[in-house]
Formats: C-alpha cells, structure tokens, sequence
C-alpha cells in the first residue's frame, strides 16, 4: 500500500449503508409469483421511478469512472463518449420506447420471435442479449475491482469475486422490483457524488473551463505520467486519438445507436403500464443523464489540470501516482479525495459501487429473461407452470451473475469506457437495425430480420475479436457504425428476395395487425 494512503471508513460505512439499503429491499421482495413479476415487475412502474432506474442501469462504471476518464487521458476526443452515450436515447424516443411498450412482451428476443413467427430468430435473439450483455459486464467488473482495491487495498481478483457474489445474491432474491428500488436509489447516489465533484472545483475553488483548457493547452513541461497520452494543443483538438473520419464517425454511430439496442435498457421500457409511459420515461431519462454528461467530462478535465500542477496545487505523492498509473479509470475517486478528502472520497466510492451495482443487475435480469423466458420456455417447454419459471428464472439469474467473475478477470488491463463502446458496437450492429425495421417497415420478412441479426452477431465478432487479422481498411478502433450499414443493408436485400419470390406470403400474415398495434392508439 502507498505511504500516505489512509484507509477511507467514511466510504466503507457509506458503502456498507447502501449494501444494507440493498438487502432489506430485496428481502422485502423476495415474493415473485409469476414471470413478469420477475422480470418486469409487474408492468406497474411509474414514469420518474422508472427515469431513474434507467438512469442508474445506463450511467455505468463507463459513464461514472469511465467518461471523467477518458476525458482526463484523451482530452477531446474523449467527449464523444459522453456525446454518443447521450444522444442515444433521442433514437429511443423517436423511434422505440412506445412502440416497444405497446406490443406488450418481455424481451427484445420476445419481438423479433413474435413479430416474424419464427424460433430461429428468438433464438439468435438470445445469442445477441447475451454477446451484448456479457462484453457489458466485463468493464462493469473492472471497475468494479479498481475502486475495491482503492477502497481497501484487497486485490483485484478478490474485489471482483466479493462483488459478482453480492449483486448475484440480490438479484435472484429481489427480481425486477427489488433491483427498480435499489437502481432509484443507487442513481442518486451516484449522480450526487457527480454533481459535488463538478461543483466544489467549478464554483469553490474557482476552476472554470476557460482556465483549465487555456492552461493544459499552454502546458509544455514533463508530466509524470506512464500512459500513451497527448498534452498541450494535442489534448484539446479534435483528431489527435481518433486520428481520421472513419473511426470517429463509426464510434458515435455505435455509442448513439447501441443505446437503442441494449437490451438491459430495452427491457425496462416493458415495465412501464403504458406507451405514454414509456415514452415519458424517456424524456426524463434525457434530463437526467444529459446534466451527467455535462459534468463528467468537467472533471476529467479538472484531474488533468490538477495533475499537471501537481506540486503547486498539494496533490499528494499516492494520489499522483494513481493518476499517472491508472488516471484512465481512477480519475473519479482521486478527485473525490483531492477535493473533499474522506467525506467525498466516501460519497464517490460509494457512487461508483451504485453505478456498478445498478449496471451489473440490469444485465443480469435481461439474460436471466433471454434464458429463462426465451429459451428454456418458450423455445423447448411453453407448458411449464408460472412457479418453475420463476425457479429458473433465478437459476438463470445466478448462472450469468457468477460469469461475471471470469469476464472480470479478463478485463483487467483494459479501459473502461473503450470496453463498453465495442459493448456498444454490438448493440448497434444486432438489435438497433432489427428492431427499427421491424417497427417502422410493414415489408421486412422472416428472412430479412434473420440476416440482419447474423451480420450484426457475425460481423461483430469478427471485426472485435478478429480485429488483427483484417485488412486496414476494415480495422476500426470500435467497428459499430460500419457492421451497422451493413445489418440495415442485409434486412433489405434479404427481404427484397424473399418478397420477390413469394410476393404476399413472404410477410408473417399478421402484419396488418402488429402495425396497428405498434403505431395506433392504446390497448385497454
């Protein structure tokens, strides 16, 4: 451990309170009689509840430890994170959220399956909430480990063993309306620590904008930093890391349509009673995390500044190394300490463990839902009786909760808001292009919404995992935008053909209905 480095109680009883917070909510409801109780607490949450669990389920370990990191490591073109993340849920509103809500089912698997009538689909459904879900995860359990072995010291392998088994536990006790409470909570938990790491340098230390980018762009000394990182004019111009029009343009495309394609995010909207609902919910979800991600790039900035003046403005020796080892995911807590010692380290700890908590369970609920409720029943036993659903509902919970562990070790070296993006990148790629087509064109066809989501799960993993082995030209330091054309371009071609040689009987006999479903008025 550091020399100087105090071991943060007001965090640890902070943190401890919230845990507590946590199991009396789930205690109180440990009761789910049937599945959608489970999964999507009945249907009965209310707009601004709801804003805020969204809110607390999307402002990830990305968005909290991530953004401000970023934008202290990369400088502007770190802002295109907070940029994308956000413009996202203007998709959703425009296009997805009442739609969605109307046609009444519990998945995003559910859609695909019952707008098309086919198995095959639900099925490669399941396979992209979970590729989706489980690339989220890993960062959310990287954070997860930096900010325990901050906190106390422990390893990371240890912090992130302890935190998969805590969110595990809850969510399979608690289900959709346990974790809705605990996310209630845990947003305002974590977008308060925000707002005072935004306003005690803005507004009591005097720090503007102005000050802070004229002087890191002035900044010609040495900085003590093991980071590849730029400083000076490089830090606040556009182009220095995303070094040309292809990359910046295939990013934002994932960060703001790979919103709309979440299916952790997607699931919530069925919660909502109405459309209407739905669609509220979405504006104030746009209020809420539109004022985060003004802030969070601020504080990025700010940890720079400080950073560079190191000695003139007292930032200790630990805390200095911590920014110059790890400044990309541990930007957040060290200005919590620099600006509010323990109090606001406490605060900030505690909002970080919030965002990871809210995420984690999230995306638990929607695998445990593409699992349970898409797989196991309705693809192989449609009879099983409400009680065992709920049974393997939480078998499915705990199953993906504990693979946490192993992605968490996986993501160790990696930076949390870049992991998330290619997270993101997937959901642009499979669902984003499926769902707008199957809501807004009457002539997609069976065929055409299977090809779309086998380019978007296919092209993904290649241009991911398979990145190295590619030609130039089709490297992209997140591939979103660019296999996202292309899932839009499969779901035309493919239905064009299937329509062309089966004229009428290519569209699922049904449409008629579905549309009116999705775009008229309220079913009561």
């Amino acid at each position: 451990m550091d020399v100087g480095y105090q071991v943060p109680v007001t965090a640890l009883v902070l943190i401890g309170l919230m845990l507590l917070f946590t199991v009396i909510t789930t205690w109180m409801f440990r009761i789910q009689k049937t599945s959608a109780d489970y999964y999507l607490a009945g249907r009965k949450v209310n707009s601004f509840i709801n804003a805020s669990a969204i809110s607390s389920d999307y402002l990830s370990a990305a968005s909290f430890l991530g953004v401000a990191g970023i934008a202290f490591l990369k400088g502007f073109d770190g802002i295109i994170y907070a940029l994308g993340f956000f413009v996202g849920y203007i998709a959703l509103l425009l296009f997805m959220a009442s739609p969605l809500r109307k046609f009444g089912k519990y998945t995003v698997p559910d859609f695909v399956s019952e707008r098309f009538h086919s198995k095959g689909a639900r099925v490669l459904g399941v396979i992209g909430v979970l590729f989706i879900s489980l690339f989220y995860m890993a960062p959310q359990m990287l954070g997860a480990g930096k900010v325990m072995g901050l906190l106390l010291g422990m390893s990371y392998q240890a912090a992130i063993v302890v935190i998969a088994l805590i969110i595990t536990a809850y969510v399979a006790v608690g289900g959709m309306k346990g974790t809705t409470i605990n996310q209630l909570v845990q947003f305002w938990i974590l977008f308060g620590s925000m707002f005072l790491l935004a306003f005690i340098p803005f507004v009591l230390k005097g720090y503007t904008y102005t000050d802070v980018v004229n002087f890191i762009q002035s900044f010609n000394g040495t900085e003590p930093i093991t980071n590849k990182t730029f400083v000076g004019s490089a830090y606040i111009q556009p182009g220095y890391w995303l070094t040309n029009l292809k990359d910046t343009l295939s990013l934002l495309l994932a960060l703001m349509f790979g919103t709309a394609g979440l299916p952790h995010i997607l699931v919530r909207f069925y919660t909502a009673p109405d459309g209407k609902a739905a669609r509220r919910t979405v504006i104030y979800v746009l209020l809420l995390i539109g004022l985060f991600y003004i802030l969070s790039p601020y504080v990025g900035h700010v940890m720079r500044y400080v950073f560079l003046r190191s000695n003139e403005l007292g930032l200790s020796p630990h805390l200095t190394k911590w920014l110059a080892e790890n400044g990309k995911n541990l930007a957040v807590p060290v200005a919590g300490s620099y600006f509010g010692g323990q109090i606001l380290l406490g605060i900030v700890v505690a909002g970080a463990f919030a965002a990871i908590l809210s995420t984690v369970a999230g995306l638990i609920i929607a695998c445990a839902g593409a699992i349970g409720h898409d797989l196991v029943v309705n693809i192989f036993n449609p009879d099983m009786p409400e009680k065992n659903r709920v049974k393997i509902a939480r078998l499915a919970s705990v199953g993906i909760g504990l693979l946490g562990i192993p992605l968490g070790f996986a993501a160790e070296k990696m930076q949390i808001a870049v992991l998330v993006g290619l997270a993101f990148a997937i959901a642009a790629s499979t669902f984003f292009p499926v769902l707008v087509m199957g809501i807004w064109w009457p002539k997609m066809t069976k065929n055409g919404a299977i090809a779309g989501l086998l380019t978007g799960i296919i092209g993904s993993f290649i241009m991911i995992l398979g990145k190295s082995y590619l030609p130039t030209m089709l490297q992209f330091k997140n591939p979103g935008g660019f296999v996202m054309v292309l899932g839009f371009l499969a779901i035309y071609i493919f239905s064009k053909l299937e329509y062309a040689s089966k004229k009428e009987d290519a569209l699922p006999p049904d449409v008629d209905k579905v549309m009116a479903i999705l775009h008229g008025p309220e079913q009561t």
